[in-house]
């Protein structure tokens, strides 16, 4: 079966972080608790009994060898990123130039492009788990207890991703207002709005790599198990 090389995104996750921390919010927020306290605060009752449901969950229907569709979906996976990455290197190219400055333009192409990431990592989610509840009842259990995490962490998920492009028009502003910081010293204002794409580009290529990540890890998944099974 096809494997996927591991995604080279340190630098990129990294640089998302630095960004992001640049919200005055994140340097007074308080320490967070332990990860397992932060994930329990989003299951409530209902969902902790969806939950339980889930680890439960038995398909209805015989299982079927899904290993071409597996190695099928492992392709369209690369691919899909591979044509993604393509899209977002060109941010910025379909803004028309022009002498009023605004963040309007920008940022609604920025929003597209993470409309296409989010609905292309999703259609790509509800594939995996589909092939998966057809080819055994571990990878079926499995598939159920992913959509229930996805479907509780929805709403929270699209909450994180919406500060992004918050924190696109802040750094917009400072095209006009440039701080006097190395980074932005002696630049005109052409390469100033050149770096901003950059730093937006870089900000649509993490949010892909995290999106992307779920499907990655069920698909090692299901390789693990079509290697394993005897």
């Amino acid at each position: 079966m096809t494997r996927m090389a591991p995604v080279q995104s340190g630098s990129i996750h990294a640089r998302l972080l630095q960004l992001l921390a640049t919200d005055d919010s994140s340097s007074k927020a308080e320490k967070l608790p332990c990860f397992a306290e932060r994930l329990s605060r989003l299951f409530g009752l209902g969902d902790t009994m969806t939950l339980d449901a889930a680890t439960a969950f038995r398909s209805r229907q015989p299982g079927m060898n899904q290993e071409p569709v597996f190695e099928q979906l492992t392709k369209e996976l690369i691919n899909t990123r591979r044509a993604l990455r393509r899209k977002i290197s060109s941010y910025g190219d379909e803004v028309e130039p022009g002498d009023n400055l605004t963040s309007e333009p920008y940022l609604n192409a920025w929003l597209m492009h993470q409309r296409k990431v989010a609905a292309s990592s999703r259609q790509l989610r509800d594939k995996v788990r589909k092939a998966m509840k057809e080819h055994n009842q571990d990878l079926a259990r499995l598939a159920e207890l992913d959509s229930v995490f996805d479907h509780t962490m929805a709403s929270y998920t699209a909450q994180c991703f919406s500060h992004v492009s918050k924190v696109l028009e802040q750094r917009f502003q400072t095209l006009q207002t440039p701080s006097e910081t190395p980074r932005d010293t002696g630049l005109s204002p052409d390469e100033r709005l050149h770096r901003y794409c950059e730093d937006a580009q870089n900000l649509l290529l993490a949010e892909l790599d995290v999106r992307l990540e779920p499907v990655l890890g069920l698909l090692e998944a299901c390789h693990n198990e079509v290697t394993n099974s005897p």
